[in-house]
């Protein structure tokens, strides 16, 4: 094989490498562009995840059930309703039920008056003890928060962003990861 040849065929197999890579990305671009979305075949969330905690958790007493928060949710707050749920020594959750007795509703801990925007407030309730020595300790946790105009910021049931975490006696943390039950 001469040089001229050689040349014409290293010239036919760079065309027949490019055709090869131009094809490749014809395929590609082809199946990205006619392929139906996965977005836009899945449905709808029927849940609108609510958007960040109103409040700030600044402090937690369990032994005298009262917390400090702060309104940084840019519009006075008229009521708020926490949930409490307790671990036991083992780490297993539960929501506080009324009197302990599960067949009753979660233990509300409401709070009705006034919490301006940037407020800080101690808010407190002397029907409550949540300091168990032996427990693993627990989560104070925002469910509900009704602001002056009337519009109102709610936690869904399978959800518990806006908390406290306290750990009792001799803990300095958790084990396991805090998981909260479903709130029924």
């Amino acid at each position: 094989m001469n040089k001229a040849q050689s040349r014409t065929n290293g010239l036919r197999s760079q065309g027949i490498k490019h055709i090869q890579w131009s094809w490749i990305f014809v395929l590609l671009f082809a199946a990205t562009w006619f392929c139906p979305r996965s977005q836009a075949q899945s449905a709808a969330s029927s849940l609108a995840a609510p958007a960040s905690c109103p409040v700030q958790f600044l402090d937690f007493n369990p032994a005298a059930v009262n917390v400090k928060i702060r309104n940084v949710s840019g519009k006075p707050i008229v009521g708020l309703v926490f949930n409490a749920a307790l671990a036991d020594a083992t780490e297993h959750w539960k929501w506080l039920h009324w009197d302990f007795d599960p067949g009753r509703a979660i233990r509300e801990f409401g709070w009705n008056k006034v919490i301006k925007p940037g407020e800080k407030k101690k808010l407190s309730w002397d029907y409550g003890y949540l300091d168990f020595q032996h427990g693993g300790g627990g989560a104070f946790v925002l469910t509900s928060v009704l602001f002056q105009d009337g519009s109102i910021w709610e936690e869904p049931n399978d959800s518990a962003s806006c908390k406290y975490i306290w750990y009792n006696s001799h803990k300095k943390a958790f084990v396991r990861p805090v998981l909260l039950p479903f709130r029924e």
